[in-house]
């Protein structure tokens, strides 16, 4: 279902004081916000220890930044989708980072999104071209193979990550005009009721355009999720300013 979200992917940043603190931050800052899903996935160590600041059934959502498409076995380093569901909702997948440094192509991001679906988990699914081109084919392809085998009454299960790669990180973050039209182009994929959100060097200061569009759902920020009032001011934008369309 298509819903205004903001989502903070916090990488492979904070110790655990640390995620202690910003997840207590996060938290106290939006507790009182209408009509926004707030979605933070921190690392993998940490999502217990946030899971007892943010509490179950709250204003906050717990998701992880990956997972392996086993349900178990002798896959040292890896997290299953059964492990990720009893601490978390929200599994990111196929993000730019895991296909760049780890080698993730489009038929691991496939069998991840599969595997979380059949365990009950929301998978996020990064999309994102490498170059800036006029309506990049890259990040449909890369969509329309991430759901191979998803049956289509299944794609509202779903979120939608758009991420240009040229954007990630960057400071040069994708104008919302832009983004807009990317996101009609990902929808003719069959997404009229799953929500798509936007990533590339979203803060404070440039969230108010992409809330401004109605084809944007959310917001998948990066960098500036391990701010505490950076992103807390990034919440509040998008609950204020977001005209949402169904």
């Amino acid at each position: 279902m298509r819903r205004p979200i903001v989502a903070g992917n916090w990488k492979m940043y904070t110790r655990s004081a640390d995620a202690h603190i910003l997840a207590t931050a996060v938290r106290n800052s939006v507790m009182n916000l209408e009509g926004i899903e707030v979605i933070i996935c921190p690392p993998a160590l940490w999502v217990s220890e946030v899971l007892a600041v943010v509490g179950r059934g709250g204003k906050i959502e717990l998701g992880v930044q990956n997972m392996y498409f086993e349900a178990e076995g002798a896959y040292t380093g890896e997290i299953s989708p059964l492990m990720v569901r009893d601490v978390a909702k929200y599994v990111i997948i196929g993000h730019s980072e895991r296909r760049a440094y780890f080698g993730e192509n489009n038929l691991d991001v496939n069998e991840k999104v599969l595997a979380a679906l059949r365990s009950g988990l929301v998978p996020i699914i990064c999309v994102g071209e490498r170059k800036r081109e006029g309506l990049p084919k890259e990040p449909r392809y890369q969509l329309e193979e991430a759901l191979h085998r998803v049956p289509k009454k299944h794609y509202r299960d779903v979120i939608v990550a758009y991420e240009p790669v040229w954007a990630i990180g960057t400071g040069e973050n994708a104008e919302p005009e832009y983004v807009a039209k990317v996101v009609s182009y990902l929808r003719e994929v069959g997404l009229a009721d799953t929500p798509v959100l936007y990533g590339g060097s979203v803060n404070s200061k440039n969230v108010e355009g992409y809330a401004r569009r109605p084809e944007i759902d959310g917001l998948l920020v990066g960098s500036a999720s391990v701010r505490a009032a950076e992103f807390a001011s990034i919440c509040q934008t998008w609950a204020k300013e977001k005209i949402f369309k169904a």
